[in-house]
């Protein structure tokens, strides 16, 4: 199929169904001028992609780190309504810290989505299970489990999930920030925001990069060799110092 040619008249109506306010960031940027501002909003969504993609594995391999030794010690936890041990399956029979920590209505809501997933997928009708449940928690379960001035995130930590990132060879704090960091990354591609200062994109990247690494050594390799963060950065299209006065311009 032949790439349509676009002309003045293109740029202003699709300009327009972008809206003022969405564009003005990416106007500002290219001196005013609209075919400018497109091209940078075009890369923009490029490189919220890679940037979702990156995020994707960081996400997972935080998980089912942090869950694999949640599991474990869940199982150790006594329920003192029956004096039995609760399950492995932490969301499913969560101990008194886990429910208060994570919260019973985050896990609730987790568990309504998991039911609608399982509801409306292929399989045949089956119960709703610990990894359905697992699958529908945010990015911030796992950055607000890791310590922070809570008593409760602080036991967990030391208990069980300090245990998910072998490779921590620095302060808990800096690793606290690194996710923190990803989380806020996480939020703003969700939201459509402008990525416009590389420089900052490229460090997140970088954070992402140590927080694998602790984890795992291989997982790091792993976002390394699939991720496409750099090779947007480097396509992005010049910036103007400001938008000068005066109307829009197409050349």
């Amino acid at each position: 199929m032949a790439v349509p040619t676009l002309t003045a008249t293109h740029h202003r109506a699709v300009a327009t169904l972008l809206s003022a306010p969405r564009l003005a960031p990416y106007l500002r940027a290219s001196g005013g001028n609209v075919r400018a501002a497109l091209t940078l909003y075009q890369w923009n969504v490029e490189m919220s992609s890679a940037v979702y993609k990156m995020l994707h594995l960081v996400e997972v391999f935080l998980r089912n780190a942090i869950d694999a030794e949640l599991r474990i010690w869940n199982a150790t936890q006594i329920d003192p309504r029956t004096g039995r041990a609760h399950a492995a399956e932490w969301l499913m029979d969560p101990s008194r810290l886990i429910e208060r920590v994570v919260r019973r209505d985050e896990i609730d809501k987790a568990t309504r989505r998991a039911a609608l997933a399982v509801r409306d997928s292929a399989a045949s009708r089956r119960p709703v299970t610990h990894d359905d449940v697992l699958a529908q928690l945010t990015f911030g379960t796992w950055r607000f489990l890791l310590p922070g001035r809570d008593p409760g995130r602080q036991r967990l930590w030391q208990d069980a999930i300090r245990l998910a990132f072998p490779g921590l060879r620095r302060s808990v704090r800096d690793l606290v920030r690194d996710v923190d960091r990803l989380h806020r990354l996480r939020n703003r591609v969700a939201h459509l925001e402008p990525l416009l200062v590389v420089g900052v994109v490229v460090l997140q990247l970088k954070a992402a990069r140590r927080v694998l690494r602790e984890i795992e050594p291989s997982a790091e390799m792993w976002l390394v060799s699939h991720q496409e963060v750099s090779s947007v950065a480097s396509q992005q299209p010049a910036l103007a110092p400001e938008m000068p006065d005066g109307p829009l311009s197409e050349n």
